[in-house]
């Protein structure tokens, strides 16, 4: 079906054409995931975006570059269902086998683009966060490991947050920083899945199946809503701007590649500075 180019691996053997490996993307429709979809499309993937809306899954997946032939699909499906996961591994893995899947899939909800405080977050909110924030990423994960090269080229990336680190900060007009948008529940959400990302690089490393994390700060996306750019949270990041989509893509790309090939159990920072350690 294509025509492929192989690579050297940084070990010095051949690795398999990523043309015939399918990359899959949960929350792929979004800001941050349709840019993750086209740089994973371009390194040659077929890739599918799995997207709670399927329309969007489809419409994102229809504008991605085919490089040597490479075919995209859209998934819709509600991914906090286990058999909706294990649908979509068996349906990526029936395309080519899985070489990469990053879990971008995330909810952070805000009242009027403001913080909802934790005495204010309802029951079904809670499980919600929870829900997409983690249960999803586990169950496509215990899904899809079986459908994936134990050859030392498949890996995971789970997005993450500077939240797992930092927490969310005080309340609004309070001089405590951090100085975050985001509900106490979304942190512990991220906080879970950092310590999922490292507890399960260690069970599938005999499987030679890497497991990292990328954690941005803020970007702009659609997920930050209504919240203004303002000073008092510029001022904590020493670049003084909010990433691009494309630039968490970046990490993405490198920890997918051939030249993180022995990083496993670590998380990238993307936060231009805002947690340095």
């Amino acid at each position: 079906m294509t025509t492929t180019i192989s690579r050297a691996a940084a070990h010095g053997n051949s690795r398999p054409p990523v043309q015939t490996r399918t990359a899959v993307v949960t929350g792929g429709a979004g800001g941050i995931g349709s840019a993750i979809s086209r740089r994973l499309a371009e390194r040659g993937y077929g890739v599918v975006v799995a997207d709670i809306d399927g329309a969007a899954a489809d419409s994102t997946a229809r504008a991605l570059p085919g490089v040597d032939g490479a075919e995209h699909r859209g998934f819709g499906g509600d991914l906090t269902s286990s058999s909706v996961n294990r649908e979509l591994a068996e349906f990526a893995a029936g395309i080519a086998p899985i070489g990469a899947l990053v879990n971008a899939v995330g909810i952070s909800p805000k009242r009027n683009g403001s913080k909802i405080h934790f005495h204010e977050l309802t029951d079904s909110e809670w499980h919600a966060i929870m829900a997409v924030n983690v249960t999803a990423p586990f169950f496509l994960i215990r899904e899809a490991f079986p459908h994936m090269p134990t050859d030392g080229t498949a890996c995971v990336v789970n997005l993450l947050s500077i939240t797992a680190k930092l927490g969310t900060g005080s309340p609004e007009g309070d001089s405590c920083p951090p100085f975050l948008p985001t509900t106490a529940a979304y942190g512990a959400s991220k906080a879970a899945l950092q310590n999922l990302t490292a507890s399960l690089s260690r069970e599938l490393a005999p499987r030679r199946i890497r497991v990292n994390g990328v954690a941005p700060g803020f970007v702009r996306t659609p997920m930050m809503g209504d919240v203004p750019v303002d000073e008092r949270l510029l001022s904590q990041v020493p670049m003084r701007r909010f990433a691009q989509p494309e630039e968490v893509a970046d990490a993405v790309e490198f920890l997918v590649s051939d030249r993180a090939s022995y990083i496993n159990g670590a998380s990238i920072d993307v936060n231009g500075g805002w947690v340095t350690c």
